[in-house]
């Protein structure tokens, strides 16, 4: 069985999912997509004849079939599974594992709140921050929750809520959003919804149920969410990720499978564009206009301003310093350097200067 680890060089919105999705339709629907760190924060945007599609909660690899599997450092998002599982055209098998955490729609509105009385467009408002911090007082596992009686599930969520009232200051709309029994109904059918349409289990679990079946995974793709530069420093802070974005957790899945007797021989894909981007606030190293980056950089068609991430920032790439971060994360393990947009910026050559495999492309067609 192959392994592919697909890697964010930089600040995240470099590519990934662009790389995921080729890398997936070379294996003719038999790759397992697993979802690695984050949560559905992230938005990788695909090409495609039926137009672009953005996963948040699905493998990159979906539209040609992969299956999705959420490892232990994915936060779920009921609600958005539920919403994105209608979008999709080609709908995928899902497991999750035991120990994920899940967010709930206060965790939610708790980091919307944050932001607008800070002013701050350093989080996406999706509440992966929160809901780490929360579970660290309050947790219970998806399983344990869905197995509870309605009752139960409500006084579950109410030590949720109670968890942000005496530290966060409620304006009049957030007040009455806040209290909406709409949103707490809505949000126990999303929880059913997730349940009834993923499995339970670890990914030893599944590799084991799926060698009883004829159509045996070829491949694994491993999928990170943000990138290096945005590598949990162990401080809580919103310009950073709370986890891990380069090769660890996927390493980590890799060894263990392979003592119980899967050898998997990974490749490490480090995703970047010939420039720098960055959503919102934080340091952004080599920022300038776009047009200064380079005159042929367009205006990007999936990253625009929003409410919670602000605009889209664009720097210059230090080639060395690329190299750098990527040597050490990748720790001696074979990789490979993929660069997306070259049609917006020439770096080829400057490239294969300091990388061995460089793969350079211009369209985002999968």
């Amino acid at each position: 069985m192959d392994a592919q680890v697909i890697i964010g060089a930089n600040y995240g919105d470099e590519g990934k999912g662009t790389v995921t999705a080729r890398i997936t339709k070379q294996y003719l629907g038999n790759t397992l997509n697993v979802m690695t760190n984050g949560g559905a924060q992230r938005g990788h945007s695909i090409l495609t004849p039926d137009g672009s599609i953005t996963y948040q909660h699905f493998g990159s690899g979906t539209y040609h079939g992969a299956d999705t599997f959420y490892c232990s450092h994915f936060i779920l998002n009921p609600m958005q599974f539920a919403e994105e599982w209608d979008t999709l055209i080609v709908k995928p098998n899902a497991f999750r594992d035991p120990k994920c955490l899940w967010t709930t729609p206060w965790d939610m509105m708790a980091n919307r709140i944050e932001g607008e009385v800070k002013k701050s467009f350093a989080s996406c408002g999706m509440g992966i921050w929160n809901t780490i911090r929360r579970s660290k007082k309050i947790y219970m596992p998806f399983d344990k929750f869905m197995s509870l009686s309605r009752k139960e599930q409500e006084l579950f969520l109410r030590k949720v809520r109670s968890f942000y009232e005496n530290h966060i200051e409620f304006s009049s709309f957030w007040k009455n959003v806040w209290y909406d029994y709409d949103i707490e109904d809505h949000f126990l059918k999303d929880c059913q919804f997730m349940k009834d349409h993923t499995v339970s289990g670890t990914i030893k679990e599944l590799l084991a149920l799926k060698s009883l079946c004829i159509n045996n995974y070829d491949n694994i793709v491993f999928e990170n969410g943000q990138g290096l530069l945005l590598k949990d420093t162990g401080f809580d802070t919103y310009d950073t990720t709370p986890s891990d974005t380069g090769a660890t957790y996927a390493l980590d899945i890799i060894k263990d499978l392979k003592g119980s007797g899967l050898d998997l021989d990974p490749v490490l894909h480090y995703v970047t564009r010939p420039y720098l981007t960055r959503h919102g606030d934080g340091l952004l190293k080599g920022e300038t206009e776009r047009e200064r980056v380079s005159g042929r950089v367009q205006e990007d068609r999936t990253n625009h301003w929003n409410s919670n991430q602000g605009e889209f920032r664009y720097g210059k790439l230090d080639i060395a310093d690329l190299k750098n971060r990527i040597e050490e994360d990748a720790r001696g393990y074979k990789y490979v350097l993929d660069v997306t947009h070259c049609d917006e910026m020439d770096r080829e050559e400057d490239f294969k200067k300091e990388f061995a495999d460089v793969r350079c492309t211009d369209t985002p067609m999968v």
